[in-house]
């Protein structure tokens, strides 16, 4: 168990919790990778987290293809694709979103034998019957548009059950008590690929994500119905709260390519480091399309490396007039990623998350995305590395300190030199509940740390001084 706790408070489940408080001092001016996405398709598992870590596990499960942007297409596999794997992530982990009225294909043959296709889909399949090659054969072939999926042959009708159900297209579903009749195309009827989802769809998917616990980034297959953004927005809040750090990546439509203004006023109504928005498009994707995109390279991106300034592979935005320094400004301090054109390349203008107005225990720092990754990392890492130390170790003084030593030794040592934090990092027993001056008495089974640590920024402004001499 982990998540937030409040000064004086105490948990009633065993577990890790972390209060993270900004300290600003002077003038204040895991596998990592992996990205949660859900899709409609026409083929492949429904209802079900599927792991990737290549673009052609993702072809090979869900019917989709190298160099097909998904554009327009009735369903988002093509589309979350290959937006996703752009970013090169870790890992994808995809769902499958499918209605209640998904149903699989079916393809009646003579002499009683039934074909249904693997996955509801309604995929334009026939089955062809005739003889095979070996004497006494039968051989069936599945097609989908002329093309050849599977052709299986034997002599026996289990023999031939046992293949069909091996080609990964189609299962038997009732095998006749002889082998099938020759027929010289009978299509698969009935199917519906459950495509026309809801926003209790997407709550079903973010319900499995946070059982999963692995993602580092979320986005939605380029929704821009607010009312199922607002139940991305709630659960992100929650889970994050609890102590699942993960951000979510969310756009808008087309009108926001041509009004900057939209997506700012998004950006602000949300204010909030876990949430990042995207302000325009690129190549014909809209802003939300776009989210796909920057979930998975905010995801990928190093620890001690920003989004800003970063060459993407992209051909162009969206609209051809250039923003200028005054509109990109404005969608800085607004919170809104936006892509620009510089020197004929496509880069993200400002790592940004939404958070511009600091509450509570933020600070307006935390609003760079770079930033927001290193506290999210450091706060979940050291949740999990307690959870595993707190079974084998008795709440004794020397218990705690040789865990804060080895909490600092182990784990923030190897961010400093990462360049992820500063040097001069703590990490101690907390004096207002351990010692003689403590504040508060901790119960028995209670632990208290406080850890103090300065994020590393990138150094995105450089300011030059010249002196010229005649």
């Amino acid at each position: 168990m982990a998540g937030t706790y409040q000064e004086g408070q105490s948990k009633v489940l065993s577990g890790v919790y972390s209060l993270i408080k900004a300290i600003v001092q002077s003038i204040t001016p895991g596998q990592r990778g992996i990205v949660a996405v859900p899709f409609t398709a026409n083929w492949g598992p429904v209802n079900t987290l599927t792991v990737m870590g290549r673009a052609t596990e993702f072809d090979a499960t869900y019917n989709t293809k190298e160099g097909a942007a998904g554009i327009g297409e009735p369903t988002t596999a093509q589309k979350v694709r290959t937006l996703a794997y752009k970013a090169l992530p870790y890992q994808v982990v995809g769902y499958r979103m499918a209605t209640a009225n998904a149903a699989k294909g079916s393809a009646t043959l003579a002499t009683g034998w039934t074909l249904e296709t693997v996955y509801p889909s309604d995929r334009t399949f026939q089955a062809i019957v005739k003889p095979g090659t070996a004497a006494g054969a039968t051989a069936v072939q599945i097609i989908e548009n002329n093309v050849v999926l599977a052709v299986v042959e034997d002599t026996t009708v289990d023999g031939l059950k046992t293949k069909l159900d091996a080609t990964g297209i189609v299962t038997v579903k009732a095998a006749g008590a002889a082998l099938p009749t020759a027929a010289a195309g009978v299509p698969f009827t009935g199917g519906n690929n459950g495509a026309t989802v809801t926003a209790t769809e997407y709550g079903a998917f973010l319900q499995e994500v946070e059982a999963d616990h692995t993602a580092n980034s979320i986005a939605f297959d380029g929704v821009t119905d607010t009312a199922t953004l607002a139940v991305l927005d709630a659960w992100l809040r929650r889970v994050r709260d609890e102590g699942f750090y993960i951000t979510a990546l969310r756009g808008g439509p087309t009108a926001w390519d041509n009004d900057l203004a939209l997506a700012n006023a998004v950006s602000k109504s949300l204010n909030y480091r876990g949430a990042v928005n995207v302000g325009n498009g690129c190549d014909g994707y809209t802003a939300a399309d776009m989210a796909i995109f920057a979930a998975a390279y905010v995801a990928a991106i190093a620890l001690n490396a920003s989004v800003t300034d970063q060459v993407v592979l992209f051909e162009k935005v969206n609209v051809k007039k250039p923003l200028t320094q005054g509109g990109r400004t404005a969608a800085k301090q607004a919170g809104t990623l936006i892509f620009v054109m510089e020197g004929g390349q496509v880069l993200v203008d400002e790592g940004v998350n939404t958070l511009t107005a600091a509450v509570g225990n933020d600070v307006p720092e935390m609003g760079k995305i770079r930033i927001n990754t290193a506290i999210d990392h450091i706060a979940g890492s050291l949740e999990q590395f307690g959870n595993a130390y707190k079974k084998t170790r008795s709440n004794t003084e020397a218990a705690r300190r040789a865990y804060a030593s080895l909490v600092e030794d182990e784990f923030f040592s190897p961010l400093a030199r990462m360049e992820v934090v500063q040097p001069g990092y703590s990490y101690k027993e907390d004096p207002n509940y351990h010692g003689k001056d403590a504040a508060f008495t901790p119960k028995l089974d209670e632990a208290f740390f406080v850890s103090n640590y300065q994020p590393v920024d990138s150094m995105e402004k450089i300011y030059q001084k010249f002196g010229v001499q005649f």
